[in-house]
């Protein structure tokens, strides 16, 4: 999860350990609160010794953009608290609103993902009705549909453009926003399915709700996001 403390962005390393360094600077970046100091204390050594469950809990990475001393978030509020106790809450506090947005993320990725089978359900029934044949391509034309409107892209191109695995989910890798907005333009496009609206019909009707409940929060997301 992405963390930035008074504006700045800490980094992470592969394992999801914080950089030091960024830290220092978003404490104000004083010589006094220099994390090597910090780490060389008899306390924070015995803190380090203690957390053998976190796997490796400090790791320096040297060279390129993300170079720095790398810690796992136990050691981030230790620092914290030593550098002192308002920058210390502020990490508390930073550190819980952006778990409280990871369980709401979490929340509609699943929404997301119950609504989708209602949809495919009422594409076969559609077909069916209709003495047609079903196919894989069927299902994906809706996702499709509903990706393009939502992200501006397909899922295939989306995982391109984000180095996303192919066996991966791409709702792990949306915003709360994004998978809002799939959310219930799956949902009216299941209803709309339903109706026996056309590809077209239901691409206008889609997009008409796209413009007039999402995409003014997607772009205020965004900017959020960019800040």
């Amino acid at each position: 999860m992405q963390l930035i403390i008074s504006d700045v962005t800490v980094k992470q390393d592969k394992e999801g350990r914080y950089c030091l360094n960024d830290l220092h600077k978003s404490s104000g970046g004083q010589r006094n609160n220099d994390p090597h100091d910090w780490l060389r204390l008899k306390q924070t050594k015995e803190l380090i010794e203690e957390l053998t469950d976190t796997g490796i809990p400090v790791t320096s990475i040297r060279g390129g953009k993300n170079q720095g001393t790398y810690v796992c978030r136990e050691l981030v509020f230790s620092y914290a608290m030593w550098i002192n106790a308002k920058f210390h809450l502020h990490v508390i506090r930073t550190f819980d609103a952006v778990a409280a947005k990871e369980q709401i993320r979490v929340s509609y990725r699943d929404t997301a993902r119950i609504e989708y089978k209602p949809m495919t359900d009422a594409i076969k029934s559609e077909r069916e009705s209709q003495g047609k044949g079903i196919a894989p391509h069927h299902f994906s034309n809706e996702a499709d549909l509903i990706n393009r409107i939502s992200l501006g892209m397909t899922a295939a191109k989306f995982r391109v453009h984000h180095e996303i695995g192919k066996k991966e989910p791409i709702r792990d890798y949306l915003t709360p926003e994004q998978i809002h907005c799939i959310t219930e333009l799956q949902r009216a496009n299941t209803v709309f399915i339903g109706m026996g609206w056309d590809y077209e019909q239901r691409k206008e009707s889609l997009m008409g709700l796209f413009d007039k409940k999402h995409r003014q929060p997607l772009i205020e997301e965004q900017h959020r996001l960019a800040a």
